[in-house]
């Protein structure tokens, strides 16, 4: 017994010696390669396209771009394709090759000899790429690595442009910009519908809008578009004349203030709430009522056209407060023409007890105390903020009433109402 377990003792410190020297061994670590082109570029993309003639056409010159990727198949949202920028523009190649993000990250500078390829356009977008049943196609995976080279480790990108939506030139086609104080028209739908690749549109304060274009196998297409404003960056295409931008992914969405992370209620009327948002209107006198503006994205009345006096309620939804120490309430206004017989022609008023349809003025109604815009100001103004913590924990409902002294100019006037909030 005791021989047996001198040898098992030695046995185990042979094992921990062993264990111990092979812990101990130094590894070697793989090497770093590190990509590197040995020509230059001589031309620049801006002159590369502005030699295409308008139909596919082969590059027959010993012609070297270089650039910077500023966009690849990373996300979804670009399929087949990088896109590259230097100084004076940018341009998509077209590939055959399927995670080209795994070689071609952003900030990778890219050497391409074009010699050999074909400059071509798609939708008026130009790119280089391949022939292909007499357009333009993807460069072929056996190909590619003969006229794609790779130079040193990604770097910085370049900076994204910051333009408006107006100012957008075809100089800006292919690279990266910024649109800032911009909102989506189509908050809470996804980016894109699963069926296809999917348009929506950003508009900015003054209504200019520019499509924003989604594949529906982007991997941020089920999410949903946010409320609120902020910047949004993006690669610029075209096609057939309207300008459309590229996500690269969620993190293109900058700067970005959504009312609806808190807010209790938040309605820019981008849409009709009198159809999606559970609003009503109630006219106790006048033919004329409060109205969706679609093409201002507000909501409106005036007695312009009536057939008398008239008396309108434009009125929320039910709102809940339980739980709301500190409810503020804002909005924006604006108004035209002067109704010289109404000192009050707009109120915005509050209720605990509006049964939620029907007639408003069977309810109690306080009015509330927000600034207006000027008398004829044609300007939207901020109402500052309306606290309602003596509201706390109650069901409200907000109501704008709008009344006219009679039908004729000087006896009415114009008013609409914009980005109502109560926030906690």
């Amino acid at each position: 017994m005791k021989q047996y377990m001198k040898k098992l003792f030695f046995v185990t410190a042979l094992m921990a010696v062993v264990f111990t020297s092979c812990v101990n061994e130094d590894f070697d670590k793989p090497d770093v390669i590190i990509p590197e082109y040995e020509g230059s570029s001589n031309t620049t993309i801006a002159d590369l396209k502005a030699t295409y003639p308008g139909l596919v056409d082969s590059i027959e010159t010993t012609t070297i771009i270089e650039g910077v990727v500023v966009a690849n198949d990373e996300s979804g949202n670009f399929y087949k394709t990088i896109v590259i920028q230097d100084a004076t523009g940018g341009i998509e190649l077209k590939l055959d090759r399927y995670d080209m993000y795994t070689s071609f990250k952003v900030g990778q500078r890219v050497f391409v000899e074009c010699q050999g390829l074909f400059l071509g356009d798609y939708g008026g977008l130009v790119q280089i790429g391949y022939i292909y049943n007499g357009a333009i196609g993807r460069i072929p995976d056996i190909l590619i690595d003969d006229h794609v080279f790779r130079d040193s480790l990604p770097g910085t990108p370049p900076a994204a442009a910051v333009v408006t939506i107006p100012t957008i030139t075809p100089a800006n086609l292919s690279t990266v910009i910024q649109l800032d104080n911009v909102h989506f028209t189509e908050p809470g739908l996804a980016y894109s519908e699963t069926t296809g690749t999917t348009n929506r549109t950003v508009e900015d304060a003054n209504g200019n809008q520019i499509l924003l274009r989604t594949s529906n196998y982007a991997s941020f297409a089920a999410d949903i578009i946010p409320a609120g404003s902020g910047s949004i960056r993006g690669i610029l295409s075209i096609f057939n004349g309207d300008y459309q931008l590229y996500l690269r992914d969620l993190n293109d969405i900058v700067n970005w203030y959504d009312p609806n992370a808190n807010s209790v209620i938040y309605d820019p009327f981008n849409i009709d709430p009198l159809v999606n948002s559970g609003w009503t209107i109630y006219s106790a006198a006048g033919s004329k009522d409060w109205y969706f503006n679609s093409g201002y994205k507000d909501m409106a009345v005036t007695a312009s056209g009536s057939d008398v006096a008239c008396d309108d309620y434009l009125i929320t939804p039910a709102i809940s407060l339980s739980g709301v120490a500190n409810p503020v309430l804002s909005f924006s206004s604006w108004t035209n023409y002067t109704d010289a017989g109404m000192t009050t022609p707009i109120e915005v008023l509050i209720s605990t007890n509006y049964s939620g349809s029907g007639d408003p003025t069977l309810a109690t109604w306080t009015p509330l105390s927000p600034t207006w815009a000027p008398a004829n100001s044609a300007i939207f103004t901020p109402s500052g903020d309306i606290s309602l913590s003596s509201y706390s924990g109650q069901t409200i409902y907000i109501s704008f009433r709008y009344r006219s002294s009679g039908i004729t100019s000087g006896n009415y006037s114009a008013w609409k109402i914009d980005d109502f909030i109560i926030e906690k």
